[in-house]
């Protein structure tokens, strides 16, 4: 015999067999000749019985002892039974503490404060376990969406002598002597490579020092982020929203088990598909203003805004073409608007904010270094990025996504931490 996982037994593979399990005791009820504890490993939960003179004295003895998060072995005999969790329970012939756990920290109506104090143990609920394995398949299907449209994944470096986002907070970092910064975005790195490479992509952690406490923000988050040549803004829409929409088919075709014990409704995932519906930036300043919402041409669209346009929505919404002074200077010229880039955000429905930015990307050295003295930068700082335009300049175009907040609004989760493993924020550095 060999181990399996317990997500064999609960797909109903081994009723009537034998079978060997390991794993962590999640739940335990101990009565006088009998002990029902709820294994978990990574792939589900089942119930298990061990019976007084069913196993040895000394095994008995063990399972009263133990203690949930106990870690264990077992052979025993599948039977279906509608009363246990997942419709099987394991009848125990022989049984084995491998590790008595001391007594667990968290029990119920713990705050979030305590849960996040203690994250390192918290991860094993089966929210968070349920939300990791999703994160998983996020990561998963974005490799498999871009390497079946012909991109090749890349790296970046963590430390940049340069801004890539105009307005967000840098962190500095002491560099053998040098003032650095850990990046905000990989796409000024990108884009060199697809001029070897054409089509190229990166899922890594970028870095804002912004003082949010909200919802919405971590300092580190996971970034996925494309540049695209022969590519203009129209091109970069399509790329979008089929990225977008391949993730969530990915997720609710191939983690059904997950999304049903977080309550997650698959059809919301499966109704995610191209077009996208669009809104020209004017246009919904224009729409915010109808509503009452005390807000002028040329300001961003943030939080109270974003939830006017999207949260009586179910369905993503681009936000294109927006002014120049608020967004960052490698943006190309929109001529069918002076005062505009060819740029977008992509929103998510239900309030949740934005998902994407993106845009096609300035070609021409020259303007290149206008828009940095426009606003009052040095170019001399960013000449290696001016320095591909000079020689072979071609149209392109890329976006940045974040992958925390997709999986935020994937799985309705209250707050972004709950959608990493370890989140930072302004005010958690630990565990």
């Amino acid at each position: 015999m060999t181990y399996i996982h317990i997500g064999d037994v609960l797909e109903g593979k081994h009723e009537g067999e034998k079978v060997m399990l390991r794993g962590w005791v999640h739940r335990i009820r101990k009565q006088k000749k009998m002990v029902f504890v709820l294994l978990r490993d990574p792939s589900g939960v089942v119930q298990i019985v061990i019976k007084k003179g069913a196993v040895s004295e000394a095994e008995y003895v063990a399972a009263t002892r133990m203690l949930i998060e106990s870690l264990v072995t077992l052979v025993g005999m599948v039977k279906a039974d509608s009363r246990a969790e997942g419709g099987y329970e394991v009848q125990v012939e022989s049984f084995d503490v491998l590790h008595f756990a001391e007594e667990f920290p968290i029990t119920e109506n713990q705050s979030i404060e305590f849960l996040n104090d203690n994250r390192h143990l918290w991860m094993r609920s089966r929210l968070l376990t349920n939300t990791l394995k999703i994160r998983d398949e996020v990561f998963r299907s974005v490799r498999e969406y871009f390497r079946g449209e012909g991109f090749y994944e890349t790296t970046s470096p963590m430390f940049v002598s340069t801004m890539g986002e105009e307005g967000a907070e840098l962190f500095e970092v002491e560099y053998f002597g040098r003032k650095v910064y850990l990046t905000q975005t990989s796409q000024m790195h990108l884009e060199p490579q697809l001029y070897a490479m054409e089509k190229v992509f990166i899922l890594a952690p970028s870095f804002r020092a912004e003082k949010s406490r909200t919802r919405l923000h971590l300092t580190e988050f996971w970034h996925l982020e494309a540049e695209e040549a022969w590519c203009d803004h129209e091109c970069n829409l399509k790329r979008q929203e089929e990225l977008i929409s391949h993730i969530c088919q990915s997720v609710a075709k191939n983690r059904v088990v997950e999304l049903e014990e977080l309550g997650i409704d698959r059809e919301r995932l499966l109704s995610v598909e191209p077009p996208f519906e669009r809104m020209t930036y004017s246009d919904a300043i224009e729409y915010c203003q109808m509503k009452g919402l005390d807000i002028n041409w040329g300001e961003d669209i943030r939080t109270e805004a974003e939830h006017i346009l999207t949260d009586d929505r179910d369905s993503f919404l681009f936000i294109e073409y927006y002014p120049k002074g608020i967004k960052s200077f490698y943006m190309k010229h929109n001529e069918m608007d002076p005062r505009t880039y060819k740029n977008n955000d992509l929103l998510a429905p239900e309030g949740y904010g934005e998902m994407i930015g993106g845009s096609e990307r300035e070609t021409d050295a020259q303007k290149l270094i206008d828009n940095l003295v426009r606003i009052g930068d040095d170019p001399k700082k960013y000449e290696w990025y001016i320095d591909i335009r000079r020689y072979g300049s071609v149209q392109h175009s890329g976006f940045g996504v974040g992958i925390d907040r997709l999986i935020r609004w994937m799985l309705k989760l209250e707050h972004i931490r709950d959608a990493i493993p370890f989140p930072r924020t302004v005010s958690r550095i630990y565990p």
